[in-house]
């Protein structure tokens, strides 16, 4: 007869019950060479390399002394580089932040929303 291995078991109810948390993926915005904040860059096509999903994690990493990150509250905010009202607003220099729901999520640097287009959006499944 075989033993009952609640280690086993309990794996198995974590990854059918949260199986975001199994199977989450973080990006490091920009890849490693690039990061946030980088003129120039196109964020768009590289956030259009990517799948994104519920449990994910986004991390920027950037200059804290001349670069923010802004999470936008709505496309109309997002297209004006408009930082108020916003779902959030980082300084820290690294920020990892995981997207906890579906829909569509809109990021920019506040310092260079323009002329220099540091921003993106991407869609959550």
């Amino acid at each position: 007869m075989a033993r009952f291995n609640t280690a086993s078991l309990s794996l198995v109810i974590v990854f059918f019950v949260f199986p975001s948390m199994v199977l989450s993926a973080q990006y490091w915005v920009g890849d490693d060479d690039i990061g946030w904040g980088t003129f120039g860059e196109d964020y768009m096509r590289w956030a259009a390399s990517k799948n994104f999903h519920v449990g994910d994690v986004l991390i920027f990493s950037y200059d804290a002394k001349i670069h923010n990150l802004v999470v936008a509250a709505n496309s109309d905010l997002y297209e004006q580089c408009n930082y108020t009202p916003n779902l959030g607003v980082y300084q820290s220099g690294i920020d990892s932040l995981t997207l906890p729901v579906a829909g569509t999520y809109y990021f920019f640097c506040s310092y260079h929303c323009h002329p220099f287009a540091v921003k993106f959006y991407i869609n959550v499944t």
